[in-house]
């Protein structure tokens, strides 16, 4: 069954692999899915500490909110790409820790290879704009 997002089908999910509309270029809100898938790579767990290693890993630079966090994290669970089970906390109430899937591993991959096109792509306009200011 292919995946939809806003009402269009997904071929790439059809076939077996991630949505490509779940690359889609955007703002810094669309990095809360590679950021999370990130954190999890980095050895799971719950929210806070997710949004911990996300804040630590990016030198503070990417600061989640945890109500975003939390959604995409119950999307990628939705959608195959986590799983999650309630731990008992001896101090305090149970929490929810999350953990990839192999589908979330692929998923990561897909990013990886998303962003690091986009970095290229900002590197080469960054240096047309900056060649163009500096002959202007």
């Amino acid at each position: 069954m292919e995946e939809e997002l806003d009402g269009i089908a997904c071929p790439k999910r059809a076939a077996g692999g991630p949505c490509c509309r779940r690359l889609a270029t955007g703002g810094a809100g669309t990095l809360v899915e590679p950021a999370a898938l990130g954190a999890l790579l980095a050895g799971g767990g719950h929210g806070y500490d997710l949004r911990r290693v996300i804040s630590e890993k990016t030198g503070g630079r990417l600061d989640v909110d945890p109500g975003g966090l939390y959604r995409v994290l119950r999307r990628l669970e939705a959608d195959g790409f986590v799983v999650s089970r309630w731990e008992e906390s001896n101090s305090g109430p149970a929490r929810r820790e999350y953990e990839l899937t192999a589908e979330g591993r692929e998923l990561a991959t897909s990013w990886l290879t998303n962003l690091r096109e986009r970095q290229q792509m900002t590197g080469a306009l960054a240096d047309v704009l900056e060649a163009s200011l500096h002959n202007a």
